[in-house]
């Protein structure tokens, strides 16, 4: 099977009756991939020490958060030199513009040792780009950042189409006399009762499971009950309700009478599942707004239809790196040849680092590249800010119990993000998206060995996914996983499966929802690959031009894209640490 080219070359996309297509994710990653990752030139250079480099790097880092700003948003780079740097805490990139590199990311490099463990307090992440630089329990809100987007209310202006299809780049509004080309603006997708009922998300059966450490917090922003589940180390709770008095809130908290078992299963509610896209205005005719990269989910007047906003991100931190580094989470007590911890406890040891690089929700044109990672409980990388590239990394491992809220290796849940070219060991669910994710994201040319759990969309509604030649030895899906978790409901809607490999693809939609599976198998060698190798590259060429391409793989990575050979020149010299 192969896709349909235009006379110059270009793919042509078909449509269903309600003219939904296949989207257009070319628009993810740095800069939207209209220009390449820069290298930033050193402005400060650090040597390891015998102890404690914590202090060390942050004043470091703080310090470059001081020096002016260039013309393109860049401050300068701390260069850490070859050797090992422990560090107990946090290392935070809270200002715009500054670069952490290593020389280089195998174990006799630039090597970030995340000390501690056998206490809760270690469970953190090792470098955070983060501009609230307040390191709360990773756990309190099982990890999930909040939206961070401040829409300007009284610039809003409802979608006048009767049904904006997926895939579209263009809607009509109320009145577009308050924008301008190059404006960017949010594209409000509303949640009504009447869509979650729809789709079956507010009659999700009950899970009923023992709890442990239960408490109530009845003052402060973070009223609510708080508890943990047997055999889990996560925290959760579920939070009192602004305008809720607290009667009210005790009798909705679904507890048993003997306060032994808790409800796990929350049902979806009006208002929560909203998707807030961040677009920019490319064009204006009329009433009628063009934007730059498409709609992921429809938006029907007979679903509350949709609207656009002006908005604010009051500290948004931006033109953020991290790369060339070794990083490594110390997870048990060293045993000979084996200083990180005894491997017998990889699959035990939770407290101590969960994270090896965060880049929180309120960020922007940030990269991740060229980093190793070994022994996290969560993630190598975890994205949930917008526009990030997340480059050639490779995690050797995780260290935690193989269950749920663990071993999430790269993981994005957050909107218009790329990861290529990464590998994963033993992860669960290694190349994943979380709860409303608001897309589009891309996976592209990863790979996963001794698999865990399936890669896909997880949870709770991430919408408009790309995963293309991405290798799994586990099932790939997005699905409805019905009362799963604490509801999880459907997975993920517009979700596609490109030129992937494993063992199985589970996929199915929700109602009004498409999803793809195309040129994917069980076998690298089994013809059901088509052409062009990848969606991704190809849209990125039709867009932009080859030039494009060339600053995101080598011809040699394209030609050879399914292939995986980039594992083999990345491994040459690095090895998992003992």
């Amino acid at each position: 099977m192969t896709q349909s080219f235009d006379p110059s070359g270009k793919l042509v996309y078909s449509k269903d009756p309600e003219g939904n297509r296949l989207p257009d994710f070319s628009h993810v990653g740095y800069h939207s991939g209209e220009k390449g990752i820069p290298h930033v030139p050193v402005k400060m250079t650090l040597e390891p020490s015998q102890s404690n480099d914590t202090l060390r790097i942050q004043d470091a880092l703080d310090k470059l958060g001081t020096l002016p700003l260039g013309e393109d948003g860049i401050r300068g780079a701390l260069l850490l030199k070859r050797g090992v740097y422990r560090v107990a805490g946090t290392l935070t990139i809270t200002h715009c513009g500054i670069v952490l590199r290593g020389e280089g990311s195998g174990p006799d490099d630039t090597c970030i040792i995340a000390t501690g463990y056998d206490d809760p307090k270690y469970q953190r992440a090792l470098i955070s780009v983060d501009p609230q630089s307040d390191n709360l329990e990773v756990h309190i809100r099982h990890g999930y950042p909040t939206d961070q987007i401040k829409p300007i209310m009284n610039s809003r202006q409802a979608i006048m189409d009767a049904y904006v299809p997926v895939g579209s780049h263009s809607f009509e509004v109320n009145s577009a006399s308050g924008y301008k080309p190059g404006d960017r603006i949010v594209v409000h997708r509303p949640s009504t009762a009447d869509w979650i009922h729809s789709i079956g998300c507010d009659q999700l059966e009950p899970n009923w499971s023992e709890i442990r450490n239960a408490r109530w917090l009845e003052d402060g922003e973070e009223a609510g009950f708080y508890y943990q589940r047997i055999g889990n180390h996560s925290k959760y709770c579920l939070l009192q309700k602004h305008d809720e008095n607290w009667d009210d809130f005790v009798k909705r908290v679904p507890l048993s009478e003997d306060g032994k078992t808790f409800n796990l299963t929350r049902q979806w509610e009006a208002g929560d599942y909203d998707f807030h896209f961040e677009r920019r205005i490319i064009g204006i005719e009329g009433n009628r707004i063009t934007i730059d990269a498409p709609i992921v989910h429809s938006m029907s007047q007979e679903y509350g239809g949709g609207a656009i906003y002006h908005y604010e991100t009051a500290g948004r931190v931006m033109e953020v790196g991290v790369e060339n580094l070794h990083l490594i989470s110390e997870f048990a007590a060293p045993t000979p040849g084996h200083p990180y911890g005894d491997p017998q406890e990889t699959s035990q040891a939770e407290n101590h680092a969960w994270y090896g690089v965060e880049l929180k929700s309120n960020t922007e044109n940030t990269w991740v590249r060229n980093v190793t990672g070994n022994y996290f409980g969560w993630s190598l990388v975890s994205a949930s800010g917008k526009h990030a590239t997340v480059q050639d990394c490779v995690s050797f491992g995780h260290a935690s119990k193989i269950t749920g809220g663990r071993r999430y290796t790269f993981m994005i849940d957050g909107q218009l993000n790329l990861v290529q070219r990464c590998l994963a060991y033993n992860g669960r669910h290694e190349f994943v998206t979380q709860e409303k994710t608001a897309g589009p994201n891309v996976f592209v040319d990863c790979i996963g060995f001794d698999t865990k759990a399936p890669a896909g969309p997880h949870h709770r509604y991430s919408v408009g996914t790309l995963f293309d030649n991405v290798k799994s030895e586990r099932e790939m899906e997005s699905r409805f996983r019905g009362k799963s978790g604490t509801g999880h409901g459907w997975a993920g809607t517009q979700t596609c499966f490109y030129n992937c490999v494993a063992p199985r693809f589970d996929v199915e939609a929700p109602p009004g929802g498409i999803c793809w599976v195309i040129g994917s198998g069980s076998k690298d060698e089994d013809g059901s690959r088509v052409t062009p190798a990848s969606l991704y590259y190809q849209q990125v060429q039709d867009r932009l031009g080859e030039v494009a391409l060339d600053r995101l793989a080598t011809k040699e990575q394209r030609k050879h894209v399914g292939k995986y050979r980039w594992v083999k020149a990345r491994l040459k010299n690095e090895r998992p640490p003992k």
